[in-house]
This record gives structure tokens, C-alpha cells and sequence, in this order.
């Protein structure tokens, strides 16, 4: 035994021991130790050694005496002192004799645990993983990852699929449309977390593997890539897409995913500003839906339909608040928290146009389900729609901040839509300081997106705000080009909530104006905190 004295406490990377001074016994002590982690059972690493109990009783003894390891009060629990100490006996190690370790550690705990917990699952699949023991590790975290999935861990069972299709690509061609299968439900992952780019490659490679004799999956993953082109607002490649996979679907009586299809068509047409279009889609959506269809879908399914009412026209916000509030009952019994986020998210929009502050909490609920379905995208989207409500509770400060935070979020997710309304908030809230070159700047930014991006109705209230900001500066000539726009796009419709201003703009604009300060009437109806009140996704 050498003297491991000089290690003491060690209390950074000066003070590791080396490794040069452990006998050869030692280091496959700690070798094995290294390989199941940072803490280890006595149990688990005497089977796995096949060595006398006694003996590497008395070994880690002296190694927890020179502080390189510690002992759990009660024994039997052993742990590394540092972790980066850990790391470099780990690393000290080849990979065959790492394959040789893991290998034989999963052995063990498997037969150590004939019926083991979610937590010896995924060990049994890293161990398995690592021991290069394809059809074993595949089964384990293909298990780990419904573990993962059923606690929420989206993250985790990312990871353990991953690792799971790194096993199958070593399966033969007869296995294919399992490992299509895996990339669908990878694919899927992707998607809840906003990794479109990640998603549409799983979906695209799964299609390889799947027979054209095997419609309805064809059919579902044309439908799975057709909704990664609507985030991505390839709008014509999502409408072929679903029109392909109805009619998949409907060679196959699947009236589920015909259903999905038109969902799908119903969600474009609303991107397109068509809500009654869309809201016939939806319908048609829930009319052959077959019965017994699970929470989830009719959830996310009534949170399309309020999206349609609510943009329908003010006599009709009651009921796109009820259809809100069902979805929001949906999809807490189906837990499915990122869909949950998108019904609190609208049902916050449509409350906060008249109550900003009931609207406020509804988006703190949303954004508290965004976050623990690991969604950024949406998290940001709620402090989005939140500028506008504490604009109008005269908030600047918190609205300049939240504006901002959801900025830096989107600009990583590369998110056109949400980035659009980054720049609209920004002119809002110079305008209500009275900062109007920034606000001018701002609104025009706004306009450039929406349109380079096809989203009408975004680019119809950026070219309304730009008039009405024009207007109250008495560029009476700028405002009527902006509300010519704004008219041109149809905003009274596409934007019920600002039909009266509009119209009163309107009014004033063809009438004539005086030069010089506007008048008290002129001020009056245009006040600058009047702001938009987010849109519904």
C-alpha cells in the first residue's frame, strides 16, 4: 500500500492524488468504482470484482482513511471524494477495458435487481450502453425513456433514445420498422421541445425505412413533417403534406388521423388570417373524431377553436374562453404540459384585452407549464404577450425587461413569428414614453418581418400602429400611406379589437386636419396605451 497520506483533503486539482501511486490492486478498485459513478454500493462493486469481501473492505478502508474516497454513515455506500478525481481515473482507462467494465457491471445489476426501479432501468441501459451490448442496451433505454417521458423528463428520455438508436442502426434490415418507430417517437420529442430542425430529421429518415405498403405510417409522418413546416412557416409544404396524409389516412379508415389532418389545415388557414376557414376545419376536426378519442388531442383541438372565435369579433370572446377553459381541463388530465402552456397562454390573451391582470396570472401559469415541458420557445411567447397587458397597467419598466428576456430567447430559436412581435412591443413601448423616432424605427422593423415572413395579420396591426403613431406626430401624409396598407390587409377583420380605432382613424384621416397640434378630439382617439393584446398560436 503506498503512502496515500500526502493526498489529505484533497481540496482542488493540485491536491489529486496521482495515479502512479496506487498499487495495481488499488487502481482496479477504483477503476470499477470510477465506472458506476461518483457514489457506489460495497454489494454491487465485491460481486463485480469477484474478490473476498474482507479484502476490499480492508482496501477502502485505507482509502477512505487518505480522504481519496468517503464512507456513508452505516457503511455499505461509498463515494469518490472529487469528482474531478473520478474523472481522471475514468479517462486513465482504454476503451476495451471500459467495455470489459461496463459490461460486467451490468451483469451484475442485473441480476442484482431481477425487478429493477426507473433508476436501475437507466443505469442498466447506460451500463449496457457503454459494455457495447447493442440488444440489451436498446431494450433498457428504450424502458429508461418511458420511465423519463412518464415523470416529465422530456430531456431524459431524449438522451436514452438517443442512445437506443445508436443500438439500432447495428440491427438488420429486418427490425426497420421498429427503428422507424424509434425515430417517430424521437422525432416527437424533438418537436415538444421546439427542436424542429432535429425533428424533421428523424421524420424524414423514418419515411426511408417504412413500406409503401404500410400507408397509415407513412401517413402519420407525413402529417408529424407537415407540422414541423408550419413552425417553420413553409406554409405550402405543410398543406401538401397534411392533403397527402388524408388521404393515406382515409385508405386506411383511420378517421384519428383525418382528424389530425384537418386540424392542421384549420391551424394554416388561422396563420393565414382566414379564421372562418379555419374554424370549419377544426369542426370538420371534431365531427369525425371517433369515439373514446383521448384528452390530448381534444384538448389541443379546443384550444383551435377558441383561437378561431377569438378573432372572430368581440360578441364571440365568451365562447373562444370557454373553449379555452376546456382545453385547459384536457390537458391537465392528459399532463400534457406544453399544449397546457399554449391553452393558458390564449386563454391569458383573451382575458387580459379586458383584464390585464387576470390575464398576467393566466401567462405566469403558462409559462410555469412551458418550462416543465423544457419548451423555451413558449416560455418566451408568454413574457411576449405579457409586454402588452403591463403596458396597459402602465409597467414599462417590467415590460421593457420581459420584452427584452423573451428577445435573446427567440433570436437563439431563430423564431420568426415570435421575433416579429419582439419588434411590435418595442414600438409600443417607445411610443408610450413618447420616444417616437425609436417607435417609428420599431413599427417599420415589424411591418418588414411580417411580410417577409407571409403573416398577414402581424404585418396588418404593425402597419395599423405605424398610422396611428404617424398620425399623433402630424405626419398625416405617412399615416394615410400605413392606413392604406392596413385597409389593403383587411386589419378591422383580421384584428377585431382594433376595428373601432381603425375606424375612427379612418375618419379622421379622410376629414380634414388642421396643421399644427392636433386638437383634444384628435388626441382622444388615438391615446398611445392602447396596445395590442398578443395574438393566439
Amino acid at each position: 500500500m503506498p503512502r496515500l497520506e500526502s493526498a489529505g483533503a484533497p481540496s482542488g486539482p493540485s491536491a489529486l492524488p496521482s495515479l502512479d501511486s496506487f498499487t495495481a490492486d488499488q487502481h482496479r478498485i477504483l477503476a470499477y468504482a470510477s465506472a458506476i459513478g461518483p457514489e457506489f454500493d460495497f454489494d454491487m462493486l465485491v460481486a463485480a470484482m469477484r474478490v473476498d469481501e474482507e479484502t476490499l473492505a480492508e482496501q477502502l478502508e485505507r482509502l477512505v482513511a487518505a480522504k481519496v474516497l468517503w464512507e456513508r454513515a452505516g457503511g455499505g455506500r461509498f463515494g469518490f471524494s472529487e469528482e474531478e478525481f473520478r474523472a481522471s481515473v475514468y479517462r486513465s482507462l482504454t476503451e476495451s477495458r471500459l467495455r470489459v467494465l461496463h459490461r460486467r457491471l451490468a451483469e451484475v445489476m442485473e441480476k442484482m435487481h431481477p425487478d429493477p426501479t426507473p433508476e436501475i432501468v437507466a443505469e442498466l441501459g447506460r451500463h449496457y450502453f457503454l459494455g457495447k451490448v447493442p440488444t440489451k442496451s436498446y431494450d433498457y433505454n428504450r424502458r429508461a425513456a418511458a420511465h423519463a417521458r412518464a415523470a416529465d423528463d422530456t430531456a431524459g428520455a431524449v438522451h436514452h433514445l438517443e442512445r437506443a438508436q445508436v443500438d439500432a442502426a447495428t440491427f438488420g434490415e429486418a427490425r426497420a420498422p421498429e427503428r422507424a418507430e424509434l425515430m417517430e417517437e424521437l422525432g416527437d420529442l424533438y418537436y415538444a421541445t421546439s427542436n424542429y430542425a432535429a425533428a424533421d430529421r428523424q421524420y424524414e429518415e423514418a419515411l426511408r425505412h417504412v413500406e409503401h405498403d404500410q400507408p397509415r405510417i407513412r401517413a402519420r409522418l407525413l402529417l408529424a413533417r407537415a407540422e414541423v413546416a408550419r413552425e417553420n412557416l413553409d406554409r405550402d409544404a405543410a398543406r401538401e403534406g397534411a392533403t397527402q396524409s388524408i388521404r393515406l389516412f382515409e385508405m386506411t379508415d383511420d378517421a384519428l388521423g383525418v382528424a389530425q389532418a384537418h386540424r392542421l389545415l384549420g391551424r394554416l388557414a388561422f396563420l393565414e388570417g382566414a379564421f372562418r376557414d379555419a374554424l370549419d376545419e377544426s369542426m370538420v376536426a371534431l365531427e369525425i373524431l371517433p369515439a373514446g378519442t383521448d384528452s390530448r388531442f381534444l384538448g389541443r383541438l379546443s384550444i383551435d377553436i377558441g383561437n378561431a372565435f377569438a378573432l372572430l369579433g368581440e360578441d364571440v370572446r365568451s365562447v373562444a374562453v370557454e373553449w379555452y377553459e376546456r382545453a385547459v381541463d384536457r390537458l391537465k388530465a392528459a399532463r400534457d404540459w406544453a399544449e397546457l402552456a399554449r391553452a393558458l397562454h390564449n386563454l391569458g390573451v383573451a382575458v387580459g384585452e379586458l383584464r390585464p391582470g387576470d390575464g398576467l396570472e393566466y401567462l405566469a401559469q403558462a409559462r410555469e407549464a412551458a418550462e416543465r415541458a423544457h419548451d423555451a420557445r413558449y416560455a418566451a411567447r408568454t413574457l411576449l404577450s405579457g409586454v402588452e397587458m403591463r403596458i396597459q397597467l402602465g409597467q414599462l419598466d417590467d415590460a421593457d425587461r420581459d420584452n427584452e428576456q423573451a428577445g435573446r430567447l427567440l433570436e437563439r430559436l431563430d423564431d420568426a413569428l415570435g421575433s416579429g412581435q419582439v419588434a411590435l412591443n418595442r414600438g409600443l413601448i417607445a411610443e408610450r414614453r413618447g420616444q417616437w423616432d425609436d417607435a417609428e424605427r420599431a413599427y417599420s422593423t415589424a411591418v418588414d418581418m411580417a411580410r417577409r415572413n407571409r403573416l398577414v395579420l402581424d404585418e396588418a396591426e404593425a402597419e395599423f400602429d405605424r398610422a396611428r403613431l404617424r398620425y399623433k406626430t402630424r405626419n398625416f401624409e405617412g399615416a394615410r400611406e400605413a392606413l392604406h396598407a392596413a385597409t389593403r390587409l383587411n386589419v378591422s377583420e383580421l384584428v377585431p379589437r382594433l376595428a373601432n380605432a381603425y375606424a375612427e382613424l379612418r375618419r379622421q384621416l379622410e376629414g380634414p386636419v388642421e396643421a399644427g397640434r392636433p386638437g383634444e378630439r384628435e388626441r382622444a382617439v388615438l391615446p398611445p396605451d392602447d396596445p395590442a393584446a398578443g395574438h393566439s398560436t
